[in-house]
């Protein structure tokens, strides 16, 4: 018979639900071995095509289906194949144990081999008209600009256009506009200058805070051109680095005083506001004053936005996210485009085997994907790119039982993460333990390239360059604060012009606050501001690595001796709670570690044993030992320093050369350690 896009959901409810021979199986097919896999075809949205058997309206349709030849016996992969053109969904799609493949025979998701099947979140908004008193507090050269736009009634009740985004609040809901470019800025004051990409200047788009208050909540900011009217917003928010320039905290106005310039925030930042500190403020009407600005009314739910220029047609987020595996198992999604949520694009949580390959992941404001509780997968052949908070995030295994959970980011291209939670986002997140990032490309944001925490991860043959600018005290590869979280390995990398802005530092490696126990070889870092800086760590291991213009080569404090001393010492410190929490005295522990479990009475705050043997350092300062550091409590052999004239950085056959002459021989081979040609889409060879 034929299930096209027309078959009624009360039919196709009561076939799953009572189990029927409504799909009209044979015992031989249910029973038997099949060599092809199953084949259901789901078409775009809107699509008027005659029907046909196997081909379903919408992909919820589609997987009710597969749930249902699951339960009647099929045994054969079954690929869901979303025709070429747009598949919208306003709610997640659920994928469960009741649809799952075998090793041999998977679930398959897919779409076209051009890449043209896009699964969205977002839906077209109706044009309306501007009202008056609005048009009234619009800047006078945008008044002939800005058209309105009705909301959808489901976003009509939201009382801010987003969620506040503090230290701990990683990927915060917001809803995003959007046209045929990518996302629109909620109109802000004042403006991102000409070049607003990862590495502008450091006080491109910002003001300051003139003088802050007592308590942490309110402040007054100083004056500059097109300062807007703010007495009559009401969905005023404020972005800032309050008080350090590692963290930007997003927001809600509680009161304006338009005159003073005084503001009061409705929560305080981390650890209150200093004078000086770089802020914005952000969605407000009156500064909806170029293209690619919108300002949304709560009270009547319209939208007022300046199009981009030939983008008269806008969309806006809807779904929270795309995709939702809950215990799945042997699940592929492969060949799609997946855009625009609310929140992340990908959630996995439970199961096994689930793989994201050959794929592109964008404009989500949250993340790209998220494996949580997974044995075995990860995300594959694909580009991820204009992601709102840290792109994925793998967390798998067992860290009480240092038990591994095989999850993977591998020959993936990352750029522009992190664009609206800026800091405290990366790349890639790695957590539990046995995690893998390899051959990797991660350029252009202002985020982390990889945040490690837990266990036994690896980071190898990855190239990472023009991230964190703008920011200080942060590094583009980052673990910290966390004693235990030991075993993991940077090997084989190519780091490269990591630099910020004047007055401000940034690492390539940094292990923070104690982290110990890395091992970080063979990589290459070139035009490195500080290329590994560890922070009161011990049983470090640097070695055989290159440094080209980046110094010093390794920095090393004894933080533990001094300004977080007490951290050590508190009971109810976060790093002694991170400490408790794991079983440092059973079998596993004791076998991997065993003079872990005795570490905070034994001298805890001393940096040492930290080896840095038989490194190359060219133009760059080698060692720099600060806050207490001993160079007698590590182990520092065999580290080569050659002076300049040191080749360009930028050339690789040349740094080759370089240490050749010399008698050099480097432990690594520069000109294999590119990932730049990777395709910017892995849909662009189809698309030639």
């Amino acid at each position: 018979m034929s299930l096209g896009p027309l078959w009624s959901a009360a039919a196709l409810l009561a076939a799953v639900l009572v189990g029927s021979p409504l799909f009209g199986f044979t015992a031989a097919v249910r029973g038997g071995e099949a060599s092809a896999p199953l084949v259901l075809r789901v078409a775009p949205t809107g699509d008027r095509a005659p029907r046909r058997d196997n081909r379903f309206a919408d992909l919820p349709r589609a997987l009710a289906y597969v749930a249902a030849l699951r339960r009647q016996g099929e045994g054969r992969a079954i690929v869901v194949e979303l025709e070429p053109g747009t598949h919208r969904i306003s709610a997640p799609v659920r994928i469960g144990p009741d649809h799952a493949g075998t090793e041999g025979a998977p679930l398959i998701l897919r779409g076209a081999a051009d890449g043209s099947s896009r699964l969205i979140g977002s839906v077209p908004l109706a044009p309306a008209s501007l009202p008056p008193r609005q048009r009234a507090r619009l800047p006078v050269s945008a008044r002939g600009a800005v058209r309105a736009y009705q909301l959808p009634e489901a976003l009509r009740g939201e009382l801010a256009y987003r969620a506040p985004r503090r230290l701990r609040e990683t990927h915060p809901r917001v809803t995003e506009i959007f046209d045929a470019g990518g996302a629109l800025r909620p109109a802000q004051w004042p403006n991102p200058g000409p070049n607003p990409g990862p590495n502008p200047g450091r006080n491109s788009g910002w003001t300051t805070v003139a003088a802050a208050e007592a308590g942490g909540l309110a402040f007054t900011f100083k004056d500059g051109p097109g300062l807007p009217d703010l007495s009559l917003e009401r969905d005023l928010w404020v972005e800032g680095f309050w008080r350090w320039d590692w963290l930007l905290e997003t927001l809600h106005v509680a009161q304006v005083d338009q005159r003073r310039r005084r503001l009061e925030l409705d929560l305080p930042p981390y650890e209150g506001i200093r004078d000086g500190a770089r802020m914005r403020l952000v969605h407000a009407l009156g500064a909806l004053d170029e293209p690619g600005e919108w300002w949304r009314d709560a009270e009547s739910g319209l939208l007022l936005a300046w199009p981009s220029p030939g983008a008269a047609d806008l969309e806006v987020s809807l779904a929270e996210t795309l995709i939702r595996v809950d215990g799945a198992r042997h699940l592929r999604i492969e060949r799609l485009r997946l855009e625009r949520t609310r929140g992340d694009l990908i959630v996995v949580r439970g199961g096994e085997d689930i793989e994201i390959r050959a794929s592109e992941l964008a404009w989500a404001a949250g993340r790209a994907a998220v494996f949580d509780g997974v044995t075995g997968g990860g995300v594959s052949g694909s580009t991820v790119h204009d992601i709102g908070a840290s792109a994925v995030r793998l967390v798998g295994g067992d860290r009480a039982t240092l038990r591994r959970g095989g999850l993977f980011v591998r020959d993936t291209r990352f750029t522009r993460f992190s664009r609206l939670s800026q800091t405290q986002s990366s790349a890639i997140e790695l957590d539990g333990v046995g995690a893998e990032a390899s051959g990797n490309l991660i350029t252009d944001a202002i985020g982390y390239a990889i945040y490690l925490r837990g266990n036994d991860h690896v980071f190898r043959g990855n190239e990472v360059a023009r991230l964190i600018h703008g920011l200080s005290d942060t590094g583009a590869i980052y673990a910290g604060r966390d004693f235990t979280a030991r075993g993991s390995v940077i090997e084989d990398n190519y780091v490269h012009d990591i630099r910020t802005g004047p007055g401000m530092e940034v690492k390539g490696v940094y292990l923070d606050d104690m982290a110990s126990g890395f091992t970080i070889r063979r990589n290459l870092f070139v035009d490195v501001q500080q290329p590994v800086f560890i922070g009161g760590g011990n049983d470090n291991t640097i070695t055989r690595n290159v440094f080209v213009a980046s110094s010093p080569m390794a920095a090393l404090d004894a933080r533990g001796l001094t300004w977080m001393k007490p951290s050590l010492n508190e009971a109810d410190s976060e790093f002694r709670a991170a400490f408790a929490a794991m079983p440092l005295d059973s079998a596993p522990w004791r076998m991997r570690y065993p003079k872990l479990a005795e570490a905070l009475t034994d001298e805890p705050g001393v940096a040492r044993n930290n080896q840095i043997v038989d490194n190359v350092s060219i133009g760059s300062d080698d060692l720099a030992l600060t806050d207490k550091a001993e160079a007698g409590r590590q182990i520092i052999l065999f580290n080569t320093h050659l002076d300049g004239p040191a080749p360009n950085p930028g050339d690789l056959d040349a740094l080759a050369r370089f240490t050749a002459e010399r008698g050099i021989t480097l432990r690594l081979d520069p000109l294999k350690m590119r990932r730049d040609r990777l395709p910017a889409s892995p849909f662009a060879e189809a698309r030639r």
